[in-house]
C-alpha cells in the first residue's frame, strides 16, 4: 500500500498501469505521483553532489530511472491532445456533478450520461482482464514465436459488438501458448515510461569512467531488460516493443522502445477527425486484408492500440517489405510520407490541426471548482504540447524540463516549484473519491 493509500484511505484503479513493480505509480485521474520503494535518505543519496557518478551511480540508479518512468507517465497526461482532453473532461464532469449536488434531489440531470462515459473511457485505458490470457508453464524457451488476431469486444448486456480489438499470440518453440493478450491504450502510455526508464538508465551509465562498473551495469540492463520483455506476466505492458521488434527486425530492445515512445506521442496528438480519416485498405499491403474491415471498425471507435497496430502494419508494408529498414532516426520522415499520401497533410499541418483542438480543450473553464488549478494546469499543457512537438523525441531530459511533484514512500514531498503538500494530497483524496463515485455509478446504470 502507498504513502497515499494509507494517508487517505483510498486507492486509485489506474495508477502506472503498473510499472512493472508496485516501486512506483503515476494515477492518471489524480495526477499524482508516488515512488513508493524510495524514501528521503534515497533522495539525499541521490542528490548528493559532493560524491562522483563512480561512487554514487548505484544511488542514482536507484532512483533516477524510476522517477524518469512515473514523470513520463506524467508528462504523456499533460502535453499530448489525449491527455489533456481527458482532464479537461474529469474536472468538467466532476464540476456537474458538484452542482447537481448543491442543487438539490429535485435537479434534472440531462448530461449525466457523461458520468459514466467518463468512466468508461478509464476503463478503456487497460482492456478487463478477461481480453488476456497467460501460461506461465509454457514460458520455456526464447525467442517467441508470435500471430496477430483480431476479437471482438462485448456489451454491457453481454452481446457482441462490431468493436475489434487487436492481438497478439506468444507460443513457445512447441507452439505451445505463452500469452494472447490485445494492443491497448494501457500498453502505449507503458511502453512510452520505459522507454523514459531504460534511456535514464543508459545516459547514466554511459557517465560511469570505471570500465567494470561500467560493464557490469550494461549487462544488468540488458539481462533485466530481456527479462521483463519474456516475463509472460508483463507482456499486456511488452507487448508493443514485441510489436515493433518483429516488424521491423530490431534486436535492440531500446530502439524498439524509442520508435514505441515516438509513435505513441503522435498517436495521442491526433485529431479524432484525422484518425476517421485513416483508410487501412489504402495503407496495408495484401497480406494484411484480414485485418482491414477490423482497423476499419476500431477506427470509428478511436481506439488507440488498433491505430498504434495500424500505423506499424502501414510502415511495414510501405517500408520494411520493400528495404528500407525502420527506425528511430528516419521514423518521422517515414510517417510523414505515410500521412501525405494516405491524407495528403503533412506532419506540421497535422500538428496545426492538433494544436487548435489542444486551444480549445485549454481555454479558461467557466466553473469555480478548483478553477485556479484546473486553468494552470490547462496553461502549462498549451506549452508543453508546443513545445514538445507532434512526435517530438522519445526522451525527455529531466535536467532541463519540469519536474512535477512527487511524493516518496515515507510521505517526504518534494515540490520543483514550491507547491503543497496539503494541496497535492487534498487532490489526490477528491479525486480518487470522485473516481470511487463514479464506479459505484456505473454499476447503478443497469436498466
Amino acid at each position: 500500500m502507498s504513502y497515499l493509500e494509507r494517508k487517505t484511505g483510498r486507492g486509485s484503479q489506474i495508477n502506472s498501469l503498473p510499472n512493472y513493480t508496485a516501486a512506483g505509480s503515476y494515477c492518471f485521474f489524480s495526477q499524482c505521483i508516488e515512488l513508493n520503494d524510495l524514501d528521503e535518505k534515497d533522495l539525499l543519496a541521490f542528490t548528493d553532489n559532493s560524491k562522483s557518478i563512480d561512487e554514487n551511480h548505484r544511488a542514482i540508479l536507484k532512483f533516477g530511472p524510476l522517477l524518469n518512468h512515473e514523470v513520463k507517465h506524467w508528462y504523456d497526461a499533460h502535453s499530448t491532445l489525449w491527455g489533456l482532453r481527458f482532464l479537461s473532461d474529469i474536472y468538467h464532469c466532476r464540476n456537474d456533478l458538484h452542482e447537481a449536488e448543491q442543487s438539490g434531489i429535485a435537479t434534472e440531470l440531462p448530461h449525466f450520461y457523461r458520468q459514466l462515459e467518463i468512466f468508461d473511457r478509464v476503463q478503456y485505458i487497460k482492456f478487463p482482464q478477461y481480453y488476456s490470457t497467460a501460461n506461465p508453464n509454457a514460458n520455456t524457451s526464447a525467442p517467441w514465436k508470435y500471430r496477430y488476431s483480431a476479437g471482438i469486444m462485448f456489451s454491457k448486456y453481454g452481446k457482441p459488438t462490431d468493436r475489434n480489438l487487436f492481438f497478439t499470440r506468444f507460443e513457445n518453440n512447441k507452439g505451445e501458448l505463452i500469452a494472447r493478450v490485445p494492443f491497448s491504450l494501457c500498453a502505449l502510455l507503458e511502453s512510452s515510461a520505459v522507454a523514459q526508464e531504460i534511456n535514464a538508465k543508459s545516459r547514466i551509465i554511459s557517465m560511469i569512467e570505471d570500465p567494470i562498473s561500467s560493464k557490469i551495469e550494461k549487462d544488468k540492463l540488458l539481462k533485466d531488460t530481456m527479462a521483463d520483455l519474456y516475463d509472460e506476466n508483463l507482456v499486456e505492458y511488452s507487448v508493443v516493443a514485441h510489436k515493433i521488434s518483429n516488424s521491423f527486425s530490431i534486436s535492440d530492445a531500446i530502439e524498439a522502445y524509442n520508435i514505441a515512445a515516438k509513435l505513441t506521442r503522435l498517436i495521442l496528438n491526433l485529431p479524432s477527425d484525422v484518425i476517421t480519416s485513416l483508410k487501412p485498405k489504402e495503407m496495408l499491403n495484401e497480406n494484411f486484408e484480414p485485418f482491414y474491415t477490423p482497423y476499419e471498425n476500431a477506427l470509428k471507435y478511436i481506439d488507440y492500440g488498433a491505430i498504434f497496430s495500424l500505423l506499424v502494419d502501414s510502415l511495414y508494408s510501405e517500408f520494411q517489405i520493400k528495404g528500407i529498414k525502420v527506425t528511430s532516426s528516419n521514423l518521422e520522415s517515414l510517417l510523414a510520407e505515410i500521412f501525405e499520401k494516405n491524407l495528403n497533410l503533412t506532419l506540421a499541418e497535422l500538428f496545426d490541426r492538433s494544436k487548435k483542438e489542444i486551444k480549445k480543450i485549454c481555454s479558461s473553464v467557466n466553473f469555480n471548482l478548483d478553477k485556479d488549478h484546473v486553468d494552470a494546469l490547462l496553461e502549462v499543457g498549451v506549452k508543453l504540447h508546443s513545445d514538445l512537438g507532434l512526435i517530438g523525441s522519445h526522451f525527455i531530459n529531466l535536467d532541463e524540463n519540469l519536474i512535477p511533484d512527487f511524493v516518496l514512500g515515507d510521505g517526504f514531498f518534494v515540490s520543483q516549484k514550491g507547491g503543497s503538500q496539503e494541496n497535492f494530497e487534498k487532490r489526490y483524496f477528491e479525486l480518487t473519491g470522485y473516481l470511487a463515485y463514479l464506479s459505484n455509478f456505473s454499476k447503478a446504470c443497469i436498466v
